[in-house]
């Protein structure tokens, strides 16, 4: 990749990565810092791309970038997911409807704070419509592990969840 081909790499991925980043800051400010910090990494260590695929590598970057933020604040446990995504059309217009989404919501967000970190990160990542291989190559563990991670961590989050929506129902 030339240097010149990076302005055209921002554009394609910038989005990406700052909702990826969003997701794990919980900080939309924090987000923008840490994308704009991502690519200017990206751009300073391009002699050492070794022309794999792009998408991967910037999250790789991404996440190297947020782990070593992280380390410096040395914050409590961070959390995955940012904010309540946009509401269906109609949804804003229904009070009660919106309501009960922004508590399944926050029911969600508790239970993806509580699952192991390799889960959540798999979990982000396919969310972020990686293939197994690509989370494989951003995480550095190998394609079985993501199958399995992504597997025990759907299953954990299903079982917490329901859980989660039972304990505020009163039952």
């Amino acid at each position: 990749m030339e240097k010149v081909g990076l302005e055209d790499v921002y554009r394609l991925y910038v989005n990406d990565i700052y909702r990826y980043l969003c997701r794990l800051t919980v900080d939309r400010v924090q987000a923008e810092d840490l994308t704009q910090e991502t690519f200017f990494r990206a751009y300073q260590y391009l002699d050492d791309y070794r022309g794999e695929k792009v998408r991967p590598w910037l999250y790789k970057a991404a996440y190297h970038t947020f782990v070593d933020w992280h380390r410096r604040r040395k914050k409590r446990p961070w959390r995955l997911v940012e904010k309540i995504p946009e509401q269906p059309d109609g949804a804003a217009a229904d009070p009660v409807r919106t309501l009960l989404s922004q508590e399944a919501w926050s029911s969600l967000r508790t239970c993806l704070d509580r699952l192991p970190e390799k889960q959540k990160q798999v979990i982000l990542l396919h969310y972020e419509q990686l293939s197994y291989a690509e989370i494989a190559e951003v995480l550095g563990i190998d394609t079985g592990d993501v199958k399995r991670s992504l597997f025990r961590g759907r299953q954990k989050l299903r079982r917490m969840w329901r859980d989660e929506l039972d304990d505020g129902q009163g039952k």
